[in-house]
């Protein structure tokens, strides 16, 4: 039976311990969030990178148009987009985004040994559990919330929450405790029609630095992108599966990391 366990915030991450498992990292409020939007407007690859030094050297590596966005402590970067999803639009040609952030790219930096892993947030989450559901390799499943700076995030616990809540509504998992509260938390938020997120901590930031809008757009965009992000040797791409499992049995031969 495959477990299901969920780590509160990144800075728990353990890289070894999640070698063999498949990983979720989750920041609803924004970076997860962003990140999925911008596969769904087409921009691929995307770059999840932990700071704006990291961010500008990818830059300097481009030869065709990006686009630029983060932010530090919820604050805006000279020379970035802040990563609001409302600021992004449909590109006419694919192009890479280059995205860092205080929580949620720095967890999946640390998340990055895992077997597999994905980006989530409640835009997206029903859909990367089906996923996971279909990929059934007998791994364990780590739910990974970014958090706040090294606080507990309300928010991303109840992402997690929906993953278990889709995954375990027509298959049993093994949960872990905080499995069991994230699963209840999700679903006591979702009969509140999510209006719990607005006064969250990360909301009340988002406040403060004037990008209030973007909590009321997640609530807005609950389980409305069918988009999976899947991490591939430091970029970010829309999920196929059959190129997924061709990633994995090369990465297993060549450097003997994990059996998929």
């Amino acid at each position: 039976m495959r477990k299901i366990h969920v780590i509160t915030q990144k800075e728990l991450v353990d890289s070894e311990m999640i070698r063999n498992c498949t990983a979720v990292v989750i920041d609803v409020l924004l970076a997860t969030s962003t990140i999925t939007y911008l596969l769904e407007k087409g921009y691929e690859p995307v770059y999840a990178v932990k700071d704006a030094l990291l961010a500008l050297d990818i830059v300097k590596k481009q030869n065709s148009p990006y686009l630029l966005m983060g932010e530090w402590q919820g604050e805006s970067i000279e020379n970035f987009n802040y990563p609001d999803p409302m600021l992004i639009e449909t590109t006419k040609i694919k192009q890479p985004a280059i995205i860092c952030s205080t929580n949620g790219t720095i967890a999946i930096e640390k998340a990055k040994q895992a077997k597999a892993l994905y980006a989530s947030s409640l835009i997206n989450g029903h859909t990367v559990a089906e996923h996971i559901r279909q990929q059934d390799d007998g791994s364990s499943i780590v739910l990974i919330c970014s958090g706040n700076a090294g606080r507990f995030s309300m928010e991303d616990f109840i992402g997690a929450g929906q993953i278990i809540d889709h995954l375990t509504r027509n298959n049993v998992f093994e949960l872990s405790d905080a499995a069991r509260l994230a699963r209840d938390s999700f679903v006591d938020a979702k009969l509140k029609q999510f209006v719990n997120l607005l006064e969250s901590e990360t909301a009340g930031l988002l406040r403060r630095t004037g990008y209030e809008r973007c909590t009321q757009w997640v609530i807005d965009h609950v389980e409305k992108v069918e988009v999976v992000p899947v991490y591939r040797y430091g970029k970010l791409y829309t999920s196929q599966i059959g190129r997924e499992r061709s990633e994995c049995w090369l990465h297993t031969n060549k450097k003997d990391l994990f059996t998929c």
